[in-house]
């Protein structure tokens, strides 16, 4: 296993929405695995939205899910919703579509305030070379929406030591992980698997700890018992 850990600038923060939002859209405390993987591929599948994924159509980022990311802030943050002018047009009824005067509505929007801030992923892969990998991570332009533009600062790439047993980590993982000691600082969210990327379909659930203070928005450390974790250039993210 190879791992790179890519360290970002966020020129303004970033917003990725909840799955299924729809007439409000709360946001997420940092970027699911899916959001990071698509960032990843972006690089190599830039201008192809629609792929040919064998019997289906979807994101070219389908291509990564063999790809495990993760994520923690560097810097401290901070949650709010927004009011964006939005289509609602497809949440009306039938006869009313046609109608300007529903084309449009105000939505409040999650997002996360941390201007000049940083953001670090940590992506961890057999299925590439470390190289290509590399490449990728320094490709990277944005997290979440098309707004939310980063740069890369640096990226770090080396060989991933899986472990397993308690160790500390400050990235999210999934809620199967049995977390050690004092249970503060934890938030419970649902992701999406990578199903989400295959168009008509939809993602399953999957339930994350995000080890986190909600204000300021922090990323904390937590001790864990891993089935499945890496040691990344000096810090560990877990899988299972």
């Amino acid at each position: 296993m190879i791992y790179s850990k890519v360290f970002l600038k966020l020129h303004w923060g970033f917003s990725v929405v909840k799955p299924s939002a729809a007439k409000a859209k709360p946001g997420f405390y940092l970027p699911p695995p899916t959001t990071l993987i698509g960032a990843l591929s972006y690089g190599k599948f830039r201008g192809v939205d629609n792929a040919n994924l064998g019997k289906v159509y979807g994101s070219p980022a389908y291509n990564f899910r063999n790809v495990m990311a993760t994520a923690r802030l560097e810097s401290e943050g901070a949650y709010t919703e927004d009011i964006i002018r939005n289509v609602i047009s497809y949440f009306q009824r039938k006869e009313r579509r046609e109608n300007p005067r529903y084309i449009y509505g105000v939505i409040p929007t999650g997002k996360v305030y941390m201007p000049n801030g940083r953001l670090v992923a940590v992506y961890v892969t057999d299925s590439m070379s470390k190289e290509e990998l590399e490449k990728l991570s320094w490709s990277i332009t944005r997290i979440g929406g098309k707004e939310c533009l980063v740069s890369v600062e640096n990226v770090e790439v080396g060989e991933a030591k899986k472990v397993s047993g308690r160790v500390k980590t400050r990235y999210y993982f999934r809620d199967t992980v049995k977390v050690v000691g004092k249970k503060e600082f934890l938030e419970y969210v649902t992701f999406w698997e990578e199903n989400g990327y295959i168009w008509g379909k939809e993602g399953g659930s999957i339930r994350y700890i995000l080890p986190i203070t909600t204000y300021p928005l922090a990323s904390k450390e937590v001790e864990v018992e891993a089935k499945e974790a890496y040691e990344v250039g000096g810090e560990y993210v877990v899988f299972s």
